[in-house]
């Protein structure tokens, strides 16, 4: 493995469609952001098979390397066609898949991943590698469908969920740096869902006051202040809207270029390490998602 100048953008590639997807995304954001990228192969077959056959290993013919080397190599082909000037390191490492990939994330600007890999179950809509990285990762991941929608020129650009908390402030710092490298606008979004909007639920409640949508805006407005004016060349859109968080924002994400969303809002579950907004959006995006996990890497 070639060492890289400055933190590169890791990739996990296992030769499925998804993940040639998450390639090509990541060279072309690599070339944006000005780095390298690592194409990660992560050879899970001697953990395998040592469970199965522990008295004696693996069979020598079917170590897995070759495959990883083979799969590495058209990714890397594909990365050199998409931008040829990137820098693009190739490794194939023994383990979890997941646990690779986490162990790498301190080091990585993000961590791209397909939604849904080569476990074998086509009915899942995201994989248990994605899951678990975008659940535990120390950076923002990115999870790329294998199907991703066709981009609106004068869609939304890069939508952006808006809770108010403390953590979507990094949310919204990577959010911006993305409009800005691409050129395009940022619709963010703001949505509130009441637990007596339920028809299940009965009881009486307090009536929403006359000025709620003014204190949306007001919520929404403070947590881009001062992000407008360091990104001047964004256009800023705001969506407000009486839905749930979740569906507002797939809604709104349809013809995006990206969703971003922080892991975990305020929903009040502390302890959760991936709230259910970006748990559900993973899952149903047509659209690439970021999630975002404490302080992003800007540059």
């Amino acid at each position: 493995m070639t060492s890289a100048v400055g933190i590169p953008i890791t990739v996990g590639v296992d030769g499925s469609p998804a993940a040639a997807e998450a390639v090509a995304w990541a060279v072309a954001e690599a070339g944006r952001r000005g780095r390298a990228l690592d194409l990660v192969y992560v050879n899970a077959f001697p953990t395998y098979a040592y469970a199965m056959w522990p008295s004696w290993g693996p069979p020598a013919e079917r170590d897995g390397q070759a495959e990883g080397r083979r799969v590495l190599a058209a990714a890397k082909q594909r990365a050199s066609q998409v931008t040829p000037s990137t820098q693009v390191c190739t490794e194939v490492v023994e383990g979890g898949p997941a646990s690779v990939l986490l162990g790498r994330s301190p080091d990585s600007a993000m961590v791209v991943v397909g939604r849904r890999g080569t476990g074998g179950f086509p009915e899942l809509l995201v994989g248990s590698v994605a899951t678990q990285v975008t659940t535990y990762a120390q950076c923002p991941v990115v999870v790329v469908p294998e199907r991703t929608a066709e981009v609106a020129a004068d869609g939304p650009g890069i939508v952006l969920g808006v809770d108010g908390s403390e953590e979507c402030q990094a949310a919204i710092e990577l959010a911006f740096t993305e409009a800005s490298l691409r050129g395009r606008r940022l619709t963010a979004v703001r949505s509130w869902f009441w637990p007596a909007d339920d028809p299940a639920i009965t009881q009486p409640y307090s009536p929403l006051p006359e000025d709620h949508v003014a204190e949306q805006q007001r919520v929404l407005s403070e947590a881009l202040a001062g992000w407008t004016e360091k990104y001047p060349d964004v256009e800023v859109r705001t969506v407000i809207t009486h839905r749930r968080p979740a569906r507002a924002l797939l809604d709104t994400a349809a013809g995006a270029d990206l969703l971003v969303v922080g892991a975990r809002g305020s929903g009040g579950f502390r302890a959760l390490l991936l709230g259910s907004v970006g748990e559900t959006v993973v899952r149903h995006a047509t659209c690439p998602v970021i999630v975002v996990h404490g302080h992003a890497h800007a540059g």
